[in-house]
């Protein structure tokens, strides 16, 4: 694997420090795609998360029905989330491990490691626990993959419960044959890079999560840091435009080249355009464009019945543990 020679010697343990923007981000980006071969041993994200959660999550949530300008709440928010970002380093100069949060607010952690560095999880916890516990209830939730045996085991040894009734899942498609364009006559699938529009991006995004609402949508900051992301390809943001210019149906696909993999992120419909396939046709366009880059599979971070009648499977479960007082 890139930047790991071996397991070294364990007396030299990784040494916490405090997260670099300016250099941190692709590194531990890179972290995640090293490991993304060694994930039923180690649960973390892969690059699309990382990606999506810094350059849409945070400044989304930040700009969340705030009148414009609204530049300045969505530097806040960035801000906010890298300040409690903790990176593990070795003496070598190698990221190890990493804790923070998926949102710029308290109460939830999320814990990405190198795995042959499992001796840091519970100092991982301990940090997470004093810097990302919610003031108003006292309480943590870590999401752990169920196959994650290394992780629970420590949660349980400090705590933590299993909320047994939200599970999370991540779902794959094996990329074979794929079926030619059926879109319904008067539409048509269109990306970014043929001079997209990002009103009617905004527009198809928010409705397509049930923001019927204007003020609910993604801001315009949101979207032009989403945008800026290293990962992010005009060409893999895809819509369905109707015979009027309205973007009805939206995905973006994001490409690990090194692991072949793609992912979904977002994928949304027009409530109004709905039952018509419109979702299931930009999804296939996202599908056939990863699979002339190489990809072999392509995962959702969903277990939708949408997305299984479609041909993606089932293949991790995960759920919240959670740490109260």
């Amino acid at each position: 694997m890139a930047g790991y020679s071996g397991p070294g010697d364990r007396r030299m343990q990784p040494k916490m420090r405090e997260y670099r923007p300016e250099t941190d981000f692709v590194r531990v980006r890179d972290l995640l795609v090293d490991t993304r071969p060694y994930f039923i041993t180690a649960g973390n994200w892969d690059l699309v998360r990382w990606n999506y959660a810094r350059h849409y999550v945070v400044p989304r949530l930040g700009t969340y029905k705030v009148a414009e300008p609204s530049t300045g709440a969505g530097l806040q928010a960035i801000r906010f989330w890298e300040s409690t970002i903790g990176v593990w380093e070795t003496a070598t100069g190698e990221i190890a491990g990493v804790v923070h949060s998926e949102a710029p607010r308290y109460g939830d952690a999320y814990v990405q490691r190198h795995p042959q560095w499992a001796s840091l999880l519970d100092e991982m916890l301990e940090y997470a626990e004093a810097t990302l516990v919610d003031p108003e209830s006292n309480a943590l939730k870590i999401y752990i993959q169920d196959h994650d045996q290394q992780l629970q085991r420590v949660a349980q040894g400090r705590g933590y419960q299993k909320d047994v009734e939200d599970p999370g899942y991540d779902s794959e498609f094996v990329i074979d044959r794929l079926p030619p364009c059926g879109l319904p006559a008067g539409y048509a699938v269109q990306s970014m890079a043929e001079g997209g529009d990002g009103e009617r991006w905004r527009a198809v995004v928010g409705r397509g999560f049930d923001h019927l609402d204007p003020g609910e949508w993604p801001s315009p900051f949101a979207y032009q840091e989403l945008q800026k992301a290293p990962d992010y390809r005009p060409s893999l943001d895809l819509h369905v435009i109707s015979s009027e210019g309205r973007y009805v149906s939206c995905c973006i696909v994001w490409y690990d080249a090194r692991n072949r993999t793609g992912c979904f992120e977002p994928v949304g419909t027009d409530p109004e355009y709905r039952r018509r396939g419109l979702g299931r046709e930009v999804v296939m366009e996202g599908l056939r464009r990863i699979a002339g880059l190489g990809a072999e599979t392509a995962t959702v971070g969903s277990g939708l019945p949408f997305y299984q009648a479609i041909g993606f499977r089932i293949k991790y479960v995960g759920h919240y543990w959670i740490k109260n007082g």
